[in-house]
């Protein structure tokens, strides 16, 4: 996989559009096997995508040692995940919820420390250009992103650059998000979703970002975002990986499954979808506990 910043991601805008939630890891998986495929024309109609864990280490600035058990975890999770995409019944005009998978099969090389993945057939015409209306960016505007909304907000965003602003409507922006359960005060979304992928949109990539609140009476209704274009002379440059301290090993802990003295909301999923990069599973959920003000486990 070419790790040149002139690669393109290119997604259908209703994929971009569609309801799905995914971690850092997996973000950067699919993005950079979005690239592969479309540059080798492998794992759309037939064959896998290949991402060699050193590749993907020098593309997103990753930690060698790291990086090829992260690849293999996440493509476990990836596995199981599903969009959702929202349309009209044609028979009755009511709203349908479709639903299908990013990848069908999965595979790991672990002499190689490569993985690979197949993309679903239903998912193949949201990757290519076979539809008029899709949104491209090169890789490296995302990739000193560590935080998975910040990706998908600054996406949802691109599509809006020319028009200088996107609104959505609370319901629209928790759905799309997939936070309906999560964040239930404006007060949370804003700390730990919200103003976190502003920052590092308006810090790593080409878009410079703010936000406000639209109220009816005291209630927020609408988001109403205002985006432009940055002098492509002043965004920064990618990072180099990060080099391996030497420090002593930390004794080894176990995270659960389940997460105790917990409400049902704080899973392993949510801790691993706001977990930060290089930030190992433990930290992230002492340092969740902590923001959310949870008892320790």
């Amino acid at each position: 996989m070419s790790t040149s910043t002139t690669d393109l991601v290119v997604k259908s805008n209703r994929l971009i559009e569609a309801g799905y939630r995914l971690d850092l890891i997996e973000q950067r998986m699919v993005l950079a096997a979005i690239v592969e495929a479309r540059e080798t024309q492998t794992g759309l109609s037939d064959g896998y995508v290949t991402l060699e864990a050193k590749r993907f280490c020098r593309l997103f600035g990753m930690r060698p040692d790291s990086v090829y058990g992260q690849l293999k975890k996440a493509l476990n999770t990836l596995y199981e995940r599903e969009i959702t995409f929202y349309d009209i019944h044609p028979e009755t005009g009511a709203r349908r919820h479709n639903s299908i998978r990013w990848i069908s099969s999965k595979t790991y090389i672990d002499g190689a420390g490569a993985v690979q993945m197949r993309f679903a057939p239903e998912i193949v015409p949201y990757l290519t250009r076979l539809e008029a209306e899709f949104t491209s960016y090169r890789l490296d505007r995302i990739g000193r992103m560590s935080s998975p909304h910040a990706i998908r907000l600054y996406e949802l965003l691109l599509q809006y650059e020319k028009l200088g602003q996107r609104i959505f409507t609370m319901q629209e922006f928790r759905q799309t998000f997939q936070i309906e359960d999560m964040y239930e005060k404006l007060s949370a979304l804003k700390r730990y979703l919200l103003e976190p992928a502003v920052k590092q949109i308006n810090e790593f990539s080409d878009l410079e970002v703010s936000w406000s609140e639209r109220k009816q009476g005291r209630a927020v209704t609408h988001l109403v975002f205002d985006i432009s274009l940055k002098d492509m002379r002043l965004l920064p440059k990618p990072n180099k990986p990060a080099e391996k301290p030497r420090t002593a090993k930390p004794k080894a802990t176990t995270l659960l499954a389940t997460r105790p003295n917990a409400p049902e909301w704080f899973t392993l999923d949510f801790i691993r979808t706001h977990q930060q990069r290089d930030e190992s599973l433990e930290a992230a959920e002492a340092r969740l506990r902590e923001q959310f003000k949870l008892p320790a486990s």
